[in-house]
């Protein structure tokens, strides 16, 4: 054969050895299956093994002449390095022979002894069976590419951080990531909440497995338990996604049936009288492990913080894979989620928080609400599909499908201000809105790769479509007395309105038509994008006993994206990009006429670097970000507006994640976000915000997690992880509230209980604490004069079997 080429070694725990059950004239020797999570996008397949081998610290060699012009699929998830190499080589005629830690790739007929596949009882895989990937890519760019040739910002948290922090939100998934602000909000504000390069992120910015999650923000929740994978693609992300803010995309992927077989069961206690119980099980239905299944459940019982507050919910959420032939995978998902919080809006005032109040500070136990008056219910149904379909050469045809329903009942109490009368009097009314809502949404996707001279495309064209319809009725009620926040006293006297304030059944249309194009030359990586939306929102009912409302709206928008990469051969990758984004206004100005979306451009630069001999990526961003077309007042006609608000965001984002050997991993991030609002027309007597910080964003934020895993020694079967989160100084929308930086500290404790016997083999313990040292720190709140309490020191204890 020809001169070999060598991927990089890297640094990996052993792996034993023991004889492949495949029949072969030669041994075969691979080793023992060691699950790991790996992650590939579908690339050049030369490319695609020497990550492997940054990921596994395989030594794979092979002839550069076998690889000429071979594209690799795509991979993602938990998964044994010889079910990873299947994956890659799968449609080609290649085959590998794997002893000890070093692979050789030859061509299947000149090398009889080399496997095709996994062997599974005995039996090999074949290429089609091992192509499956357990967790197909669901990555923010639909056509999944690597890292390093993202021209944009991206934030990635695998499934195995999620365990290992023990995340219990979508928050504290976030909190160790570069330019990402999540809003602690101790009891569960339903709606997530979290600034992306300085804009608000809203619920149908959220992905669930390549769909928006839906519009309805009360009536979404997100559990993190069912996460196999998030991701952040950060700017505009409108040219694949449609409407949404120029922040970015928060992408979801739900966990899905396993390659190998996978159980495990966990049960839970700790701070605030928690109890919570979880399984996830995977498995096949057949030897071939063409039908497979996952059942993920998680049931909880806890209180908060917050005194009357519970946290309790149920999840269930089975899934459903199908590999039909050689070319089809099917996988059905389905998940039910019903949680119990509180109403109250738990807005603190700025008076005995952030600042001072003659009578003291405020406990971050108070209840601001009414008992029995202040809940929040939400059950939501979900039902979808992911059909993939293998077409001639390397192209592929796709289309994901889901449809929900939610039913809210929500009992709110709201404050009108941050306020307090006579230093510790807290006035707040009442509000019943329940909602229920349906949503439908499906994108079909044409994708494949094709050569034109020197150049390699990676195409993608696609169509997507959303429905969502909803009814949701507000009545006011009013609290006689108010609350004395140093001595509360709850109940007396209280009423509801006999008109409902808002009758209203609102629906949303949306369709898109999307297309992009990856291209390869060398070492040079071109990516353009384009999409045309057209939108239709509209409402029907009425507002506080008033006439008739029939409210209609079309928008149509175009987005664009181009971005460009040069990868050196150091591992070096400096990349500039430019994109778009729209959010459609369902405001009007004074003369009834409806406002145009609200449009979003980005320019950033950056540079990625990925050390020879190192597993990690370091990623550099710098960005300027506009939001032009806002809604502000209008100060000739109070009650109306005017679209003439703008926001400029600016910065500088460092992150890195590396393995630094000796079972040691570190995760590190950095951010400088100079978000402000540049143009502002303030009803007269209020301030003008022109000049002013945007509201919750941090110009500094910084974020470091190590972890250390123990395998050999008296310590051995230890693993031990703390973390630092850094956030600095904050202001309210008019910065006239100052809110203080703060630095939480969070540890992790584990010991493999195996380790003490084999009795005890598959039992491992956890123990977790979050703001160790129960520092006390605060967000902006609704109201200028208002905060949110963060969250005080959490500490869980987890026991788990694994089989």
């Amino acid at each position: 054969m020809a001169a070999w080429s060598v991927s990089l070694v890297l640094p990996a725990p052993a792996l034993s050895n023991s004889i492949a059950p495949v029949p072969a004239p030669t041994d075969t020797v691979r080793p023992a299956p060691q699950e790991m999570p790996l992650e590939i996008p579908a690339q050049p397949l030369r490319e695609a093994l020497t990550s492997l081998g940054h990921q596994t610290g395989l030594q794979i060699l092979f002839s550069p002449d076998l690889l000429a012009d071979r594209q690799s699929q795509s991979l993602s998830g938990r998964m044994d390095p010889a079910v990873a190499l299947s994956i890659l080589l799968s449609g080609t005629d290649l085959a590998f022979d794997m002893r000890d830690r070093v692979v050789t790739i030859g061509r299947m007929q000149e090398n009889p002894g080399f496997l095709p596949g996994l062997a599974v009882e005995g039996r090999p895989m074949s290429a089609g069976q091992a192509a499956r990937s357990p967790t197909p890519d669901r990555s923010v760019g639909k056509t999944p590419i690597p890292v390093e040739d993202r021209p944009q910002g991206l934030s990635i948290v695998t499934g195995e951080e999620l365990d290992q922090r023990d995340v219990q939100d979508i928050n504290g998934a976030l909190a160790y990531s570069a330019g990402i602000r999540p809003i602690d909000y101790p009891g569960g504000q339903g709606a997530i909440d979290v600034f992306v390069r300085g804009f608000r992120q809203s619920s149908e910015s959220v992905m669930l497995d390549g769909l928006r999650s839906g519009y309805n923000p009360y009536g979404i929740e997100y559990e993190p338990f069912g996460v196999e994978r998030l991701e952040v693609l950060k700017g505009p992300a409108s040219t694949l996604y449609g409407a949404m803010p120029p922040g970015g995309a928060i992408a979801l992927t739900s966990k899905r049936p396993t390659a190998s077989p996978f159980h495990r069961l966990q049960l839970q206690s700790g701070s605030h009288d928690r109890r919570q119980v979880t399984a996830d099980l995977s498995d096949r239905f057949d030897a071939e492990g063409t039908l497979r299944y996952r059942l993920t459940v998680l049931s909880r019982r806890s209180g908060t913080q917050v005194d009357r507050t519970p946290d309790d919910r149920l999840y269930v959420a089975p899934a459903l894979s199908w590999s039909v032939g050689e070319e089809t995978d099917i996988t059905l998902l389905a998940s039910y989620l019903d949680f119990r919080k509180m109403g109250a809006e738990q807005s603190f005032p700025a008076s005995g928080t952030v600042q001072d109040n003659p009578y003291g500070r405020l406990d971050s136990s108070l209840f601001l609400g009414y008992p029995g008056l202040s809940s929040y219910r939400s059950r939501t149904l979900s039902a979808g599909y992911d059909i993939r379909h293998a077409l001639a050469a390397d192209w592929s045809v796709s289309q994901t499908l889901r449809y929900s329903h939610s039913r809210v009942g929500y009992l709110s109490s709201w404050a009108a201000s941050g306020l307090l009368e006579a230093d510790r009097l807290y006035r707040f009314g009442l509000q019943d809105r329940p909602k229920t809502s349906a949503t439908l949404l499906v994108d079909s996707r044409l994708q494949g790769a094709l050569v034109t001279g020197p150049l390699r495309h990676s195409l993608l064209a696609g169509i997507d479509h959303g429905r969502y319809r909803a009814h949701e009725t507000r009545r006011n009620g009013t609290v006689v007395d108010a609350l004395d926040v140093f001595d509360p006293v709850y109940g007396g006297p209280y009423g509801w309105d006999t008109i409902l304030a808002r009758d209203l059944t609102d629906s949303i249309r949306q369709t898109g038509l999307y297309a992009q194009d990856e291209i390869a030359a060398g070492n040079w990586r071109l990516t353009l994008g384009g999409r045309l939306d057209w939108s239709h929102t509209g409402s029907v009912g009425r507002l506080s006993g008033g006439p008739l409302l029939e409210r209609t709206q079309f928008d149509r928008a175009f987005n664009k994206r181009a971005g460009l990469a040069y990868r050196f051969e150091d591992g070096l990758t400096p990349y500039a990009g430019f994109s778009t984004s729209f959010q459609p206004n369902s405001d009007s100005d004074v003369q009834g006429r409806p406002f145009s979306p609200s449009r979003g451009t980005e320019w950033e630069a950056g540079l990625r670097y990925r050390p020879a001999g190192l597993n990690g990526l370091v990623s550099l961003s710098l960005f300027r970000a506009v939001q032009r077309g806002l809604t502000t007042a209008d100060p000739d006609n109070p009650g109306y507006s005017l679209q003439t608000g703008e926001v400029l965001s600016r910065g500088v984002e460092l992150e890195g994640k590396a393995a630094l050997g000796d079972g040691t991993e570190l995760t590190a991030a950095y951010s400088y976000t100079d978000a402000q609002v540049t143009r502002d027309t303030p009803y007269p007597g209020e301030p003008d915000r022109t000049g002013k910080r945007v509201a919750s964003v941090p110009r500094h934020a910084a974020a470091v997690w190590l972890r250390r895993q123990i395998e050999e020694g008296a310590a051995g079967g230890l693993t031990t992880g703390i973390g630092l989160r850094y956030v600095g100084a904050t202001y309210n929308a008019s910065n006239s509230v100052r809110v203080p930086s703060y630095l939480l500290v969070d540890v992790s404790l584990g010991y493999d209980l195996g380790r003490l016997g084999p009795a005890l083999d598959g039992a491992g313990i956890a123990l977790t604490a979050t703001n160790l040292f129960d520092r006390r720190y605060f967000s902006p709140g609704f109201y200028e004069n208002s905060v949110f309490y963060g969250n005080r020191r959490a500490v869980l204890a987890t026991l788990s079997y694994s089989w």
